[in-house]
C-alpha cells in the first residue's frame, strides 16, 4: 500500500505512515478521553492526558512484546527491531492486557480520577483510537485479508511492494482481490463506539461500559480473524497453538471473562463511602 509517506533525503529521514496514523489515533482517543472526563466527571484534564499518554507505551510495549514472542527467532537475532514499530507487528490485545494491568495498580490510588467511571471513557476512547488505527495496518500492507471474490475486495497487487505479504499472496495474480479486513476492523471499531455510547447513555452503573467493551471486542475479533490472510502460513501473524489460534485470539480470552466478571461486579453503583470490590476504585 502506502508504508511512507514522504521521504527527506537531506536530512535522511522518512516519515512512516504506519506510526503517523498510530500516533494521530492515540491523539484523536486521547482528546476525546480528556474532553469527555472533564465535561462528565469534574476531572482533571491535563491529569487524563496523562494517563492516556501512559497507556500509550504500555499498550505498544505490551502489544510488540506478544509480537515478539510469535517470532521469537527474528528477535533475538535483531533485538533492536523490538523498538521498530514502524515496520508494523503490534497484537492488540498483548496492549490491551498491558493497559489492564496498568490501570488496576494506577486508578484504586488516585480515587480522584472516579476509577469505574474513567474506565468507561478509556474503553469509548480506544474504540475510537481504533477506528483510525486500522488505517495504519491498512497503509503499512498489514493484517491484509484472505483471498476473495466480493465486489469490495481491494487488489492482491497492492500489497505485492510489501515484503512481509510475499510468503501468502505473492503467488496471486495482481487482479485477485482480498478482503479489507483493515477496514472491516474500522468499520467494527465505529460500531462499537457508538454501541457503548448507547450503554453509557441507559446504563447508570460505572464499569459497565468497560465491561461491554471488552466483552464485545473480544468476540469481534474472533470473527474478524476469520477474514485475516496473513497467518502463520505466512510467516507474519504470532500463532500460540499450531496454526488454530493467534495470539491475539488466545489473550481474548481472558480479556472476555474479565469483561464478565466485571460486568456482574458492577450490577449496582457504590457511594463513595463503601468498599470497593475488584482492582478498580469505585465511583
Amino acid at each position: 500500500m502506502h508504508p511512507e509517506i514522504v521521504q527527506i533525503p537531506w536530512i535522511n529521514v522518512t516519515i512512516h505512515s504506519y506510526g503517523t496514523l498510530i500516533v494521530l489515533a492515540f491523539l484523536l482517543g486521547s482528546w476525546w478521553a480528556k474532553r469527555t472526563a472533564v465535561r462528565k466527571l469534574g476531572a482533571d484534564g491535563e491529569r487524563v492526558f496523562n494517563v492516556c499518554f501512559i497507556l500509550l507505551f504500555v499498550g505498544i510495549f505490551g502489544a510488540r512484546l506478544v509480537h515478539a514472542f510469535g517470532h521469537y527467532a527474528e528477535f533475538t537475532s535483531r533485538p533492536m527491531a523490538f523498538l521498530a514499530i514502524w515496520e508494523g507487528g503490534l497484537v492488540l490485545y498483548g496492549g490491551v492486557v498491558a493497559g489492564l494491568l496498568f490501570l488496576a495498580m494506577y486508578l484504586p490510588k488516585r480515587p480522584e480520577l472516579k476509577g469505574f467511571a474513567l474506565l468507561d471513557i478509556l474503553a469509548r476512547a480506544t474504540s475510537l483510537s481504533l477506528v483510525l488505527g486500522w488505517f495504519a495496518s491498512l497503509l503499512a500492507g498489514d493484517d491484509y485479508g484472505k483471498p476473495t471474490t466480493v465486489a469490495w475486495g481491494i487488489p492482491a497487487g497492492a500489497f505485492k511492494d510489501n515484503t512481509n505479504a510475499v510468503k501468502s499472496i505473492q503467488h496471486l495474480d495482481a487482479g485477485a482481490k482480498l478482503h479489507p479486513s483493515q477496514i472491516y476492523g474500522s468499520l467494527f471499531a465505529l460500531g462499537l463506539f457508538l454501541l457503548l455510547a448507547l450503554v453509557a447513555k441507559k446504563s447508570k452503573v460505572s464499569g459497565r461500559t468497560a465491561a461491554i467493551f471488552l466483552m464485545v471486542h473480544s468476540v469481534g475479533t474472533a470473527v474478524l480473524e476469520a477474514f485475516r490472510g496473513d497467518g502463520k502460513l505466512a510467516g507474519e501473524r504470532p500463532y500460540f497453538i499450531g496454526d488454530v489460534l493467534s495470539w491475539g485470539q488466545f489473550l481474548a480470552i481472558p480479556v472476555f471473562f474479565t469483561g464478565l466478571a466485571l460486568l456482574l461486579i458492577r450490577r449496582t453503583e457504590r457511594g463513595p463511602a463503601q468498599p470497593s470490590v475488584g482492582p478498580f476504585t469505585a465511583r
